[in-house]
């Protein structure tokens, strides 16, 4: 019997670029290079390559042909590159024009490898893709993705049909939605050997705590190809870790070559790891045993705004959608709303001018409201004001509100109970809360139009899910031309949250409404004080 080699292969620079848009510290990646080439790994993959420009990403999305002669590759590994296949298979021109564009012959680039990642339903038509790559000169990859939600006669008729292309030198089976247990490893590679007796690969997630586990069983069961990154940096919960599979006994590097990767580990990895939250978790976990796309569980990790204590719930009722393994951002905001469907257009009714001539201040639930609670109520008292909270008052709830204003996003989800069971009136899009008891005072509705903000009356256009947005457009409609804002701190000025207000603002400063900050604020608005008399 020929023993055939282990290959491991590196990927943290194209699957940890889901954590940082591929925008990698330059001296970060030549410490990263040196020292999985120390280390001995047989392939490194440096990145995506792909078309899309829709939003900014770093140099390892697109890992061009520029960028890879600006670096230093040390000698030891082969180098590689992704591509996914809606990549070529969105475009309008055909499969192998698209390859040229992308690549050069390999003889050509500091690659050798090309891997093409394909959903199982998508692998049927990548054949030019693929064959185009072989005859460019590469070592060509076909990673199926989500292979463990197929059945085994889906995965054998699959087999069956890559058996009869010659342009493939190894295929892998990626546990993309981090579910698979070593009974699952060994169903799909069973699956897939029954016609395919090329090369095998397995890339591990994370989400169970079993990726090492798995990526063993693998090897056992005749893998010759095994993904890792450093500290397990990758999309959703991560992958296999570097570092721990190099010092698997099958695998075993001599300790001495895994000092500079160690290094790396402490430096530069876990600090990074600690900001972007990867590796094994509760809801990493609840993700996998849902077959929840791994995105779902990032972007509510990764939402600020988002109480933690939501996140098994929110997760259980993504688990009962139609297609949880498929990401959508709809489908995940309505979700997080728990309420009816997330409409872009909801009619109100026609709201009477009960603010005009008043004084208008409206209460952020921040710690800068609990800070000057006191000062706000004397102020509230002082100027007979109308006292209107931003969402529950959970954090100031002693203030005598006169109205909670509540539109669309999470944050009824978040104090479901608080809101069925306050007496203070709500103003609000009924149709939204038709299910629940909530006291609606005032049916105001809004329409999602983006880059606009105007009131109608009954309704406001606004550019987004806001419910500050929704609140101005209700204030306006109700005769008030002058706002006083308290709690209204801000946040980060790189957090997303802080350009959303400040793009509205910057729409708002076009109206005549004249809008004031009673505390400190970082945002873009006049301030005055609330001690003032």
């Amino acid at each position: 019997m020929i023993e055939i080699k282990l290959n491991i292969l590196d990927c943290t620079l194209r699957d940890g670029g889901y954590y940082n848009e591929w925008d990698f510290e330059a001296e970060m990646v030549t410490e990263y290079l040196d020292s999985v080439a120390e280390a001995g790994l047989e392939f490194v993959e440096l990145g995506l390559r792909q078309f899309s420009n829709a939003k900014y990403r770093g140099a390892h999305a697109y890992t061009t042909r520029e960028y890879l002669d600006s670096l230093d590759l040390p000698k030891g590994p082969s180098y590689g590159v992704m591509i996914d296949a809606k990549t070529v298979l969105s475009e309008n021109i055909s499969q192998q024009d698209c390859i040229d564009r992308l690549f050069l012959d390999a003889a050509e680039e500091k690659i050798s490898l090309v891997r093409v990642a394909a959903h199982f339903r998508e692998v049927s038509e990548c054949l030019p893709m693929l064959q185009r790559l072989k005859d460019k000169g590469y070592i060509v990859g076909l990673n199926i993705m989500q292979a463990s939600l197929q059945s085994d006669l889906d995965l054998i008729k699959l087999s069956e049909l890559i058996s009869r292309w010659d342009c493939i030198d190894v295929v892998y089976f990626a546990d993309s939605l981090g579910s698979m247990d070593i009974s699952d490893v060994e169903r799909v590679h069973n699956s897939l050997r029954s016609n395919w007796d090329g090369e095998l690969g397995f890339h591990a997630h994370n989400n169970k705590g079993q990726a090492i586990t798995n990526a063993m069983k693998a090897i056992e069961l005749g893998c010759n190809w095994i993904d890792c990154t450093v500290t397990g940096m990758g999309r959703g919960a991560g992958n296999a870790e570097t570092e721990y599979l190099l010092m698997q006994p099958i695998i075993q590097r001599p300790m001495e070559k895994l000092i500079p990767l160690f290094n790396l580990v402490v430096t530069r990895f876990d600090a990074m790891k600690k900001i972007c939250g990867w590796g094994a978790s509760v809801p990493y976990y609840i993700g996998a045993l849902k077959n929840i796309h791994p995105t779902y569980v990032q972007e509510l990790c990764s939402d600020a705004s988002l109480q933690s204590s939501l996140l098994p719930g929110i997760l259980k009722d993504l688990g009962d959608t139609a297609q949880p393994q498929v990401f959508n951002k709809t489908v995940l905001e309505n979700v997080k709303s728990s309420i009816v469907r997330q409409e872009e257009h909801i009619e109100g009714e026609i709201v009477p001018n009960i603010l005009a001539g008043k004084e208008v201040l409206l209460v952020a639930q921040t710690d800068s409201t609990v800070k000057y609670q006191r000062a706000i109520a004397d102020y509230a008292t002082k100027k007979n004001a109308i006292l209107i909270s931003i969402n529950f008052p959970k954090l100031a709830p002693s203030l005598a509100y006169d109205y909670i204003i509540v539109s669309h996003n999470e944050k009824f989800r978040e104090d479901e109970y608080a809101y069925q069971n306050t007496q203070c009136p709500f103003i609000a899009p009924k149709k939204l809360f038709s299910d629940n008891t909530l006291d609606v005072a005032f049916d105001y509705g809004f329409s999602i139009k983006e880059n606009v903000f105007k009131t109608n009356g009954s309704y406001s256009e606004i550019p987004f899910r806001l419910t500050f947005a929704y609140a101005i457009g209700f204030c306006i409609d109700a005769g008030a031309d002058k706002v006083k804002l308290a709690g209204f701190s801000g946040f980060d000025k790189d957090d997303p949250r802080q350009k959303e207000m400040e793009f509205f603002l910057s729409i708002l400063s076009q109206t005549d409404l004249k809008l004031f900050s009673l505390t400190p604020t970082s945002f873009s608005i006049e301030e005055r004080s609330i001690y003032a008399i």
